[in-house]
């Protein structure tokens, strides 16, 4: 971990990328060549590069890093929006092969869609096109299609599956929300199915952040979560706090028992990546600074997380790994999402114990 005050001076370059405005930087900065170094490691570990170089092109002249780390890192970001040009080509493309009869209607989830809610789109990360069919048929019908095409479709468990089309991943949803709370599955695929009919091509503005928050819970569980997808989350809400139906989005959370959640996690968004709290769908005055360590410490999706060493080869092995890695976010997941931890590790439990048996 970086120290303290490199980590403020960090998040102050985030905030100022993402909302494109300075801050007093005179108490933080400048910077020398080894310090700038680590600022550059965390941005890349959260995967966050573009954001942290919008906030840098708004320091005082005296406070720019080194000229050669800025030519190197100016590279970067040009690469990160030929790669995002290359996915909005692919998005492109999909619409044209699913509009053709019979048509497969589906509609684009996070990444492409979330980056046009940032100042600069180009320079978000882009990572996979994931696009929901409504259902395991139309998601079958998307995997056939591509197959056609001659492109092998990998598929997993719950209607989901995976292609690759130029090296980038495409992701073929069958659900949007993953809740693992079977008292809760009915309810939220009947509500999905009134969304899907309903949207006429674009996913409804409360759908859109309860994918992300429970995307990010997902992920905090299992593997550990980034800044990026909570920049996600602080840039979907200043484009859209407007036509934000908040008290349907409180009642949803509150029903599917991840209010306590999301007044984690937007408590961060307010205190570290300075969002409006008057944009807040409810109140929270819950400290997040837990959650914060752990974003830090884990990067993006725990890609970067060094408090576990290497990921072990060999099948029990990895899911001893895995365990040890949940375990160990329990004070943050059981606090503020205690069904959501209980389902998962019930539903890990029980497909170990299914595969044991199966052994035996």
């Amino acid at each position: 971990m970086i120290s303290d005050s490199l980590q403020k001076a960090f998040m102050l370059l985030l905030r100022q990328g993402l909302w494109n405005r300075p801050e007093d930087c005179t108490v933080l900065f400048p910077l020398d060549g080894n310090e700038w170094n680590e600022i550059r490691d965390m941005a890349k570990k959260q995967t966050v590069q573009g954001i942290i170089y919008n906030g840098i092109r708004l320091l005082p002249a005296d406070y720019m890093p080194p000229r050669a780390l800025l030519l190197s890192w100016t590279v970067e970001v040009d690469t990160l929006e030929r790669v995002n040009r290359q996915h909005r080509g692919i998005l492109k493309g999909l619409q044209q092969v699913y509009s053709q009869p019979p048509s497969i209607p589906f509609l684009l989830l996070k990444g492409i869609g979330i980056a046009d809610f940032y100042p600069f789109p180009g320079h978000r990360m882009a990572g996979d096109i994931d696009l929901w069919f409504g259902n395991e048929s139309q998601t079958e019908q998307a995997n056939r299609r591509m197959e056609e095409l001659g492109l092998p479709v990998k598929r997993g468990g719950n209607g989901e599956s995976s292609c690759l089309i130029n090296g980038v991943l495409i992701e073929h949803h069958s659900r949007l929300i993953e809740l693992h709370n079977p008292f809760l599955q009915k309810d939220i695929r009947q509500w999905e199915a009134g969304i899907f009919a309903d949207s006429q091509g674009k996913l409804p503005v409360e759908a859109n952040h309860l994918l992300l928050s429970t995307h990010i819970l997902k992920h905090l569980i299992n593997e550990g979560i980034g800044l990026r997808q909570l920049c996600d989350v602080a840039m979907t809400f200043h484009a859209l706090h407007a036509v934000t139906d908040k008290d349907e989005l409180e009642r949803l959370c509150r029903k599917w028992h991840i209010y306590r959640w999301n007044q984690l996690l937007y408590a961060l968004l307010v205190k570290y990546l300075g969002m409006p709290a008057g944009q807040l769908p409810f109140n929270t005055h819950v400290c997040p600074d837990k959650l914060m360590r752990e974003v830090l410490e884990s990067g993006n999706f725990g890609h970067g997380d060094e408090r576990y060493g290497e990921r072990p080869a060999g099948k029990w092995a990895n899911k001893r790994y895995t365990l040890k890695r949940i375990f160990h976010k329990m004070h943050l997941s059981l606090g503020y999402a205690f069904d959501e931890t209980f389902w998962w590790l019930a539903g890990l439990t029980f497909a170990r114990i299914k595969e044991l048996a199966r052994r035996t």
